[in-house]
């Protein structure tokens, strides 16, 4: 495929190449006043010591904040939390964390606060700092990583789907960290990645109330945070719809469609099919 030249100035890219996770770096100032701001320009540097970067500007709170104190907590943020970050810059200093709605308690081992709305938080230590363009770089040494429980105790295929990261593109625009692929799997282990299960619902002749629906709209909630969920809505030309999940077995979906507050109550039926992915990612199927 033929390639064409593109600029060198990120601000111009769309699509943007180098994605940057989007986290919340948490700090105090000397008379220990709590500061959160957004970050994307930030990468791992060294295994030993554990060091990470990222680049700011030197007339930053945060900046100032890490020279006086020495430390910092970086948050990872989730898509849950994407459109309070995007607007966080709006405001500043006690009022953004106010008008973001976010809660800090103390970190185990730095001066610093962590964001507890956030799935996972690198505790760190100022190591050095380097001005390079207009950048600031902020080196640090990483000296306690915590992550909610949950997220460790899925099967490891399901925990990136958990942590649900997000990474800056560009213009407003993020993308999810949702899946996880093996490069060398085996043709069984990819056909058991792609396979899905496929919840049709249909309504009976029972009344659906708001309460109902509020329900069922939970569950899907629990199960999207659990990274079961694929997909699900209503259909538009017929009273019923559909959810596509993840699930170990048939023996599990059928669990998961049965626990369904709609099919429990008795206002719909449900079918349930096995179904295998072909897209890109499989090639489909090995046969692209």
């Amino acid at each position: 495929m033929k390639k064409i030249e593109y600029p060198i100035n990120k601000r111009e890219w769309a699509p943007s190449l180098i994605p940057g996770p989007v986290v919340l770096i948490s700090t105090r100032n000397q008379a220990k006043e709590p500061n959160v701001a957004p970050k994307s320009w930030l990468q791992m540097v060294a295994f030993e010591p554990p060091m990470l970067m990222f680049s700011g500007s030197k007339e930053n709170a945060t900046e100032k904040n890490i020279l006086a104190t020495g430390c910092f907590a970086v948050n990872l943020v989730d898509s849950s939390m994407a459109t309070q970050v995007y607007r966080c810059i709006e405001w500043s200093g006690s009022e953004r964390i106010r008008k973001m709605g976010i809660t800090l308690s103390p970190a185990a081992k730095i001066d610093a606060p962590v964001v507890d709305q956030c799935r996972a938080h690198l505790e760190c230590v100022l190591h050095s700092t380097k001005e390079l363009g207009t950048g600031f770089i902020v080196f640090g040494e990483i000296t306690r990583a915590s992550i909610q429980e949950d997220i460790l105790t899925a099967p490891p295929q399901d925990r990136y789907r958990l942590l649900d990261q997000i990474v800056f593109l560009e213009d407003g625009f993020y993308s999810r960290i949702r899946d996880a692929y093996q490069a060398r799997a085996s043709r069984d282990e990819h056909s058991a990645h792609w396979t899905r299960y496929v919840i049709t619902l249909s309504r009976t002749e029972k009344p659906l109330t708001e309460t109902l629906v509020r329900r069922h709209v939970a569950h899907l909630k629990e199960l999207d945070r659990q990274g079961r969920l694929v997909l699900c809505g209503p259909y538009t030309d017929h009273k019923g719809g559909m959810v596509i999940v993840r699930a170990e077995s048939i023996e599990e979906a059928k669990t998961i469609a049965e626990a369904d507050p709609f099919v429990r109550e008795g206002v719909e039926t449900y079918a349930l099919r096995t179904w295998e992915l072909s897209c890109e990612e499989n090639n489909h199927m090995g046969m692209g």
